[in-house]
C-alpha cells in the first residue's frame, strides 16, 4: 500500500517542530529525551486538527526525516515517542 506523501500545508505546519527535532537529533545533548518530548507535545497542543492525525503527520515527517540519512542523526527518540503516544490511543 502506497503511503501519502505529506501535502505543503501540513509541511509548513511542521516546520517549527521539525527544525526543534533536526537540531535534537543529534545525539549530543545533555537531556534530549526530555526536550524531544516537550517539543512534540508542544506541538500537539497547539495542531488545530485531532491528536490521531497530528500524531500521523508527526510520524510520517519523522519517517521522511529518517529516509534523508544525514550523518549523525538519530531520530529513535522522537520516533519512538510518536509510536508509543498513538499506542496509547488505540488501547
Amino acid at each position: 500500500m502506497a503511503q501519502r506523501r505529506l501535502t505543503n500545508d501540513e509541511i509548513h505546519r511542521l516546520g517549527p517542530c521539525l527544525t526543534a527535532l533536526r537540531l535534537l537529533a543529534h545525539p549530543k545533548g545533555i537531556r534530549r529525551d526530555i526536550l524531544i518530548e516537550k517539543n512534540i507535545d508542544e506541538f500537539l497542543r497547539t495542531d488545530p486538527y485531532s491528536l490521531a492525525h497530528a500524531l500521523e503527520r508527526l510520524r510520517k515527517a519523522i519517517h521522511y526525516e529518517e529516509l534523508e540519512r544525514r550523518e549523525g542523526e538519530d531520530w529513535s527518540v522522537a520516533k519512538n515517542y510518536v509510536r508509543l503516544l498513538l499506542h496509547r490511543m488505540a488501547s
